[in-house]
């Protein structure tokens, strides 16, 4: 079977955690602590800007409970997109208001963000779908003209850049998965940037329950603290830093092998007839992360698409769909909220009838080859 995902831990990450073991320090420590540095110096921050977390739902809720978001306050976000981009916001009792994708790439259709501009908006968060970059400049452009802030949930896109710039430090904050699909992985995990000096130490306390001192080791008195705010637990852990520090060392060359792989299916799979190819590639002056291939299918019938999935199954190619509903027509937001399948027509045609196929660097060559046959074989 040619997994949609196969993630690895090599020796060296192998040999960090039986020394976490032997240190019995599995939170809190100097893993941790490093691969924050070694994150922020990735993304050529000039500071120490990122905070890991439990996961990037954690570190999307943890944004917002930062800036204070409440009932009643609006983040627009794109109907395409994870549910975990809007359950963060459901959580703080503010409500998610969704906008069509564009076709051609998945990503925001910016010209109708303004549409959806209203007084109670706070917040525009941005999925870079797939790993292509939404057109950040338009983006900072209308929060600046309307006072909002910008988030940039940046689960598929890590490595992404926009005119060398990486994706995730263009808005106030930027949230990162590391779950084993992803770019790079912890096993589990997330990250947030966040450029703001009061809110990093803030945010740095609401991860570790609201502790006025998070770091054990910097407590004159051990096992003595005190509260400042509600808080949760959203730490990560020092056996899942190990692993994010020895795969944030390949994140260039995971990167590049799967462009090469991406590259090498879009070549061999472009002139079929009855799908075209959802845009995920680099341009002039954006990098794309390529976190996978997507095709739409002509055919707009949802089980169609579904049966295909499972004769590519039976031909030993995993496949995923990104994403299998747009949010807003998930039963909780369709049930809450009164949305009608008639909306979002964009984002259902994407979730109704695409297909995304593995390029991530467990893929090999003939793998590519094999899976090139299969698709014009059963779709053509």
């Amino acid at each position: 079977m040619i997994k949609f995902a196969k993630p690895t831990v090599n020796k060296n990450a192998i040999t960090k955690i039986k020394d976490i073991f032997k240190s019995g320090i599995f939170v809190h420590g100097y893993n941790t602590l490093e691969f924050e540095r070694k994150l922020s110096k990735f993304f050529k921050l000039r500071k120490n800007n990122v905070l890991t977390t439990a996961s990037c739902t954690a570190a999307l809720h943890l944004y917002y409970i930062s800036i204070g978001l409440k009932k009643g306050d609006e983040v627009i976000m794109s109907a395409q997109t994870h549910v975990a981009t809007a359950h963060a916001v459901e959580i703080c009792g503010g409500k998610p208001v969704f906008v069509d994708c564009e076709l051609k790439t998945g990503n925001i259709d910016t010209k109708e963000i303004i549409k959806k501009i209203t007084n109670k908006t706070v917040c525009i968060c941005i999925t870079h779908f797939l790993g292509r970059p939404t057109d950040m400049f338009k983006i900072l452009k209308i929060a600046k003209k309307y006072n909002l802030k910008v988030l940039e949930d940046t689960a598929l896109s890590i490595g992404s850049k926009i005119n060398g710039k990486y994706t995730g430090t263009f808005g106030n904050a930027g949230a990162f998965s590391f779950h084993p699909v992803k770019i790079i992985t912890t096993g589990e995990g997330g990250a947030l940037i966040i450029k703001d000096k009061k809110q990093y130490q803030l945010i740095k306390s609401l991860k570790s329950f609201g502790y006025d001192i998070a770091d054990p080791n910097k407590r004159k008195i051990p096992g003595n603290y005190n509260i400042n705010y509600l808080g949760l637990n959203y730490r990560l852990s020092e056996i899942e830093a190990a692993i994010g520090l020895e795969e944030l060392k390949k994140i260039k060359n995971k990167i590049l092998i799967r462009k090469k792989n991406y590259n090498t299916l879009y070549s061999k799979i472009k002139n079929c007839e009855n799908f075209f190819i959802l845009d995920s590639r680099s341009e002039k002056n954006i990098v794309s992360s390529y976190y996978a291939l997507t095709i739409i299918l002509n055919s707009k019938s949802k089980r169609i698409r579904n049966n295909l999935i499972l004769k590519l199954k039976k031909n030993n190619i995993q496949t995923s769909i990104y994403y299998p509903h747009p949010v807003p027509l998930l039963n909780y937001y369709r049930k809450k909220y009164g949305f009608h399948s008639d909306k979002f027509k964009n984002s259902k045609r994407i979730a109704y009838n695409s297909i995304s196929f593995p390029v991530a660097p467990h893929v090999k060559i003939r793998d590519v080859n094999y899976i090139s046959s299969v698709i014009k074989k059963l779709i053509g």
